[in-house]
């Protein structure tokens, strides 16, 4: 018994021997010379400093270790040409070689340091500093020597293109409800178990909800169409627009508008066409295969048609270059599937549209994926596919970037034809059902910072609508606000998850307290067997809780 246990113990312990032996294989070794001085006498004594600092500061044990005896190299060993320098390296048998130099001029610091590998090639880093701020240039030239032997965390130096990406990084919002995607956001502190917080109770800090009201929503946006100075909740219900007003995070029903029973509602979006600072509400429907769209006043609670049965689809679309809401119409071309590539911008007078000029857009673009994202140098375009994935393109339409996610899915959809043109009409027996999923309209908006553009998505949280392309039912979603980095669109923060199908979701001062809230428009989600029971309700976030 007791011999079994000294055997294991042996077997144990040279286990572990090999083990560290072969760790300690692998790190890379380095050696350091003296300092050269080139300045008064009374810093002379820096050659063997800033040795033994540089000697510390290098090391990463497994990875990068200085040779044995490093510390006892002398200054007259210096190897003063290329052919000495790798006579030198060979000579001690380490994989690289340190030679620095620094200079010294009243309280200011040069310093310059060659690394040296065994084949002889080399690199310098240099760095200008002060006496009393010595070491930390010493850390800084350490960490991008690791940083680019190993790619160490925390240690490879900033490249030019990345300081931009993150130059460009919004903050998030102080608000617990949102979590950021980097470190560069202002994080709040929390001692709660993340956990339990995750989805947020109904008096969660900086978030509310209204009741739920026996309404299945299709999008809406909450804008002043009164003319009551207080913020509205619009939203398009069935063959009905229905007006909401808010009081103590209460929706109360002002008024409807019911337009034909026949058709679809497919858009409702506001524009403010006569200047007054009371929206009026852009209608596009869909009625028997055609397009129909309608401009509707409801200012002092009357509702009054303006534009009636136009036949365009007609949204509202921030263009360039003032970006300032404009009517954009697209006429119905059946051999393109569904609609004209033409989208024209529209000024509305004397009770009718007048054209004003064709839009240059991308090819599939509509009245309803088209987003324009003003930039410093421009301005980018933004197109849904019909896949749901956010396609991003220049000013001169050339494509930069297209998102592996989908976004913005909702269950709006028109049935379009499969058949090719001039191969007649397809009959109810034998077509095949071909729709397009109309997303809902992208917001672009600065929360934290003025300067900085931030595009709020929603994104689609849903196993089903991933194997069923018809189903655009989510039971929760999250509104992610991303940025333009110089490449694509990267994340800069978003909510936490949101139980309920988004339908529409916006920036604006909901509770009328004088302070814009990012809200959510949805429908309740009693399952996929209850599609009858949803029933709409509204969410707020507060955007500068805390400050």
């Amino acid at each position: 018994m007791l011999l079994s246990r000294i055997t294991a113990f042996f077997l144990v312990a040279l286990s572990v021997f090999a083990a560290s032996a072969s760790f300690a294989g692998t790190a890379r070794t380095y050696a350091v010379y003296p300092f050269e001085v080139n300045g008064p006498d009374q810093y002379k004594y820096l050659s063997r400093g800033i040795q033994t600092m540089l000697i510390s500061r290098l090391n990463w044990t497994g990875h990068f270790e200085p040779l044995a005896g490093t510390r006892n190299l002398k200054e007259s060993e210096r190897p003063k040409t290329e052919i000495d320098e790798i006579k030198s390296i060979q000579r001690l048998g380490s994989d690289y070689m340190a030679l620095g130099s620094i200079v010294i001029v009243g309280k200011d610091a040069s310093i310059d340091l060659r690394m040296i590998n065994k084949e002889g090639k080399s690199w310098t880093k240099t760095a200008k500093t002060t006496i009393s701020e010595l070491i930390p240039a010493l850390d800084g030239i350490a960490k991008e020597i690791k940083g680019e032997l190993f790619e160490k965390p925390g240690s490879r130096k900033e490249t030019a293109e990345e300081k931009a990406r993150e130059e460009a990084r919004p903050d998030s919002p102080m608000n617990p409800e949102f979590v950021t995607a980097s470190s560069a956001g202002k994080v709040l502190e929390s001692t709660i178990n993340p956990q339990f917080r995750y989805q947020g109770g109904t008096e969660t800090p900086g978030r509310w909800r209204s009741q739920s009201v026996k309404v299945v929503n299709r999008g809406g946006f909450v804008a002043d169409v009164t003319g009551d100075g207080k913020k509205d909740i619009v939203v398009l219900a069935g063959t009905e627009i229905k007006v909401f007003g808010i009081d103590k995070q209460r929706l109360t029903e002002v008024m409807s508008y019911k337009f034909s029973s026949r058709a679809e509602g497919l858009r409702i979006s506001s524009i403010d066409i006569g200047n007054d600072g009371v929206k009026e509400v852009v209608l596009c429907t869909m009625l028997k295969d055609r397009p129909y769209s309608y401009i509707i006043s409801f200012k002092d609670k009357a509702p009054k048609v303006l534009l009636d049965r136009v036949s365009l689809f007609l949204s509202v679309i921030r263009i360039p270059p003032n970006f300032t809401e404009t009517l954009v119409g697209q006429r119905l071309d059946t051999s393109r599937t569904l609609y004209s590539k033409d989208l024209v911008e529209y000024v509305f007078s004397g009770g009718r549209l007048i054209p004003v000029k064709n839009l240059t857009v991308p090819s599939f673009a509509n009245v309803f994926n088209l987003t324009y994202l003003p930039q410093k140098d421009g301005y980018k375009v933004i197109v849904i596919n019909k896949y749901g994935r956010i396609n991003l393109y220049d000013k001169n339409l050339d494509p930069l970037y297209e998102s592996q996610n989908s976004y913005n899915s909702v269950d709006v959809k028109i049935e379009a034809s499969a058949k090719m043109r001039g191969f007649g009409k397809e009959n109810k027996e034998s077509k095949m059902e071909n729709y397009y999923f109309l997303p809902m309209p992208v917001t672009v908006a600065s929360l934290s910072d003025p300067t900085k553009k931030e595009v709020l998505l929603n994104k689609d949280l849903s196993v089903a609508s991933q194997v069923f392309s018809n189903y655009k039912n989510f039971s929760q979603g999250e509104i992610h606000s991303e940025y333009f980095d110089g490449v694509g669109l990267t994340l800069a923060w978003k909510t936490r998850r949101i139980k309920g199908s988004i339908t529409a979701y916006g920036v604006a001062d909901i509770d009328n307290d004088g302070q814009d809230e990012l809200y959510c428009i949805l429908n309740t989600y009693p399952g996929s067997l209850g599609i009858k029971f949803r029933k709409t309700l509204v969410i707020a976030y507060e955007l500068n809780l805390g400050k």
